[in-house]
């Protein structure tokens, strides 16, 4: 079970989160700005932090199945590299 974060941390995890994605929208729309990263690192923040994001994803990739087939395989690529990081260090 993963442990809670401290709700001010939380807070800002997830206010951080939606400056990146804001960020990230801008750059998309500015010629010389590249905005893609920001936006990549602000979904997964609010991904990691906001439940209600989780749920939003899951219903996503339910209704695309093609999505949903590259996201297992990239968990199963993590689960086994993790499992061989630890094996192995």
């Amino acid at each position: 079970m993963r442990r809670r974060r401290h709700p001010f941390l939380r807070t800002a995890l997830i206010a951080l989160g939606w400056l990146l994605l804001v960020i990230g929208f801008l750059g998309g729309l500015i010629p010389f700005f590249q905005g893609w990263p920001f936006g990549v690192l602000g979904a997964a923040l609010l991904y990691l932090e906001s439940r209600t994001v989780q749920r939003q994803v899951r219903r996503w990739r339910q209704r695309h199945p093609r999505f949903e087939r590259a996201w297992i395989r990239a968990r199963a690529w993590l689960k086994e590299r993790r499992r061989k990081r630890k094996g192995g260090a």
